[in-house]
């Protein structure tokens, strides 16, 4: 079934490419078009569309504000960022208000297309297991339990999976990325639109690790994990500079990062004299949940 689509952005020419790489690559049907965040909640809980694509910096309510709202008057669709904002902290405060992904401009075409085609994806598998649920609720719970126990433990399995493709797995510092991944994926499986801040989760890996031999605090476990993603970054780039249609690449250069700095990795490695890509642990979090719950 067509996914069913709303562009709130004040760029009328990010509007009609957007619409246009919609219509083209036969994503769905635009319902509605805005240039202001000042009726967008109104507009988004009347056309309920199943994705909205918005702009972080909006005239009269900024992005984040209208997700707030139409989230807390009961709007279930998906939330694509797209922006030219680059702040860390702004990036990071679009993922607390629950968009699925953050996408900077200016606008990469394949990086729109393969984006919107895996939150479609996420739309089919989350109904999907709606429905499966809706099947199995006369289980008895000892049964779901086991259920439930089994597929678990088929999440270290699949992280461990994503890490080998990565290049990352045994490297210093994937065990902690490991178990905040598994922290928030479990905060997921409660609540998927549940917020959390990045030193909440470190310290609560913090604490499980509490009587290990190697003591560590917050800023050497981040400083840890964000070596270990930008290692990630650097397998991608080397895998795309090879091949641009490698599996790996594609699969998760949008996924997992923002393409632009993607690209810019590739071309440090061209030319060291360029500057690295960048990292958002945010965004890297969100997309391995994205994967391990829906893709």
């Amino acid at each position: 079934m067509d996914k069913t689509f709303m562009i709130i952005d004040d760029d009328i020419n990010v509007i009609k490419m957007l619409a246009m790489l919609i219509n083209k690559n036969k994503l769905g049907k635009v319902l509605a078009e805005l240039d202001s965040g000042k009726h967008a909640v109104q507009e988004i809980l009347f056309f309920n569309p199943d994705i909205v694509l918005i702009d972080l910096l909006l005239p009269v309510l900024d992005g984040i504000q209208v997700i707030n709202e139409a989230r807390s008057k009961g709007y279930k669709g998906k939330f694509i960022m797209i922006s030219q904002v680059e702040d860390e902290k702004m990036v990071a405060k679009a993922y607390e208000s629950g968009i699925l992904f953050f996408i900077n401009k200016p606008i990469n075409n394949i990086e729109v297309v393969s984006v919107i085609k895996s939150v479609c994806r996420h739309i089919d598998l989350e109904n999907s297991l709606a429905l499966i649920k809706n099947a199995v609720m006369n289980c008895d719970e000892e049964n779901l339990q086991i259920k439930e126990a089994d597929f678990n433990k088929s999440v270290e399995t699949r992280i461990n999976k994503i890490f080998r493709d990565l290049g990352i797995i045994g490297t210093a510092g994937s065990k902690e990325l490991m178990k905040v991944i598994y922290a928030v994926y479990e905060l997921k499986l409660e609540n998927p639109n549940a917020k959390y801040q990045l030193q909440d989760i470190y310290e609560k890996v913090l604490e499980e690790e509490k009587d290990s031999v190697e003591k560590l605090n917050i800023k050497s476990l981040e400083q840890r994990i964000r070596r270990t993603i930008q290692k990630a970054l650097q397998t991608l780039a080397e895998l795309g500079s090879i091949d641009f249609d490698n599996d790996i690449f594609l699969e998760y250069s949008t996924l997992l990062f923002d393409f632009n700095q993607v690209r810019q990795q590739m071309r440090h490695i061209e030319d060291p004299s360029e500057e690295p890509g960048k990292i958002n642990i945010k965004k890297f979090i969100e997309g391995m949940i994205v994967k391990l719950r829906y893709l």
